[in-house]
């Protein structure tokens, strides 16, 4: 497999902005000199075969161009909640072939323009730099989520770590509890009720401390919240940051 379509050059790119970092690197918004804006990814040379890892996950799972990309800050409100779905949806195709993201949380959620339903967005998975393929080594960082341990399933904690699609399961259930305005603090699998009772149950079955006895992604598919947020209205996107006041931008993301 080539990768080839997939890299930026080495030719200096104007930088706009910044757009983000994680454990193995950092993200700027850059311009070609076609004029097109992207999303350049570095990390140090030492991550550069998580960085391969990345691209061959993104190339498998996502086949198609990424254009007219609007550009906003991480989901993180309850406005966004309809579209867990979608997330749902990518972990189920992830768990189907094998994969674990292992480090699902609102940052690595990107936000598309939907060309299948008229002012629709779309969420896709992003940063597969951690993530476990099939038959492969699980992430030897032990660094993952420091900065919100309430996202790395008990069962994942180094040094004895256990990694399996489980762990995503239960990040998605923080997520979810974060999008609805509750602060989490720590692995607790606490559940406040100011959350309904069916929303309450989805995160539960999320955050279950076993492993073996927490819900697949296939299974919570049919959770009535989920089939709920269904019918809710598209989301309100967060404001564009202000190099990119139009909200809208022409390009590709590498």
């Amino acid at each position: 497999m080539s990768y080839g379509s997939w890299f930026l050059d080495e030719t200096p790119l104007p930088k706009l902005g910044f757009l983000g970092q994680g454990n193995n690197g950092y993200v700027t918004l850059v311009r070609n000199g076609d004029g097109l804006l992207m999303a350049k990814k570095t990390s140090f040379l030492k991550y550069s075969d998580d960085l391969e890892k990345e691209v061959r996950i993104m190339d498998r799972f996502f086949s198609i161009n990424f254009n007219t990309v609007r550009a906003t800050s991480p989901a993180v409100s309850y406005e966004t909640m309809p579209l867990n779905v979608k997330v749902l949806e990518g972990l189920r195709d992830l768990h189907r072939d094998g994969y674990v993201h292992c480090d699902l949380k609102p940052e690595n959620i990107l936000i598309f323009p939907s060309y299948a339903h008229e002012d629709l967005c779309e969420l896709k998975l992003g940063d597969f730099g951690s993530a476990k393929e099939p038959n492969g080594p699980d992430p030897v960082d032990g660094s993952l989520f420091e900065d919100n341990p309430a996202y790395l399933a008990p069962e994942a904690v180094r040094p004895r770590g256990v990694i399996s699609s489980a762990v995503d399961i239960w990040s998605l259930g923080t997520m979810v509890m974060e999008m609805m305005g509750v602060t989490i603090r720590g692995r607790s699998d606490y559940v406040p009720r100011t959350l309904s009772q069916m929303t309450r149950d989805f995160v539960r079955r999320c955050r279950e401390r076993n492993p073996g006895a927490r819900a697949t992604a296939e299974e919570l598919m049919s959770h009535e919240f989920v089939r709920q947020s269904l019918g809710v209205p598209p989301l309100e996107l967060l404001p564009v940051p202000s190099c990119l006041s139009n909200g809208v931008v022409q390009g590709r993301l590498f």
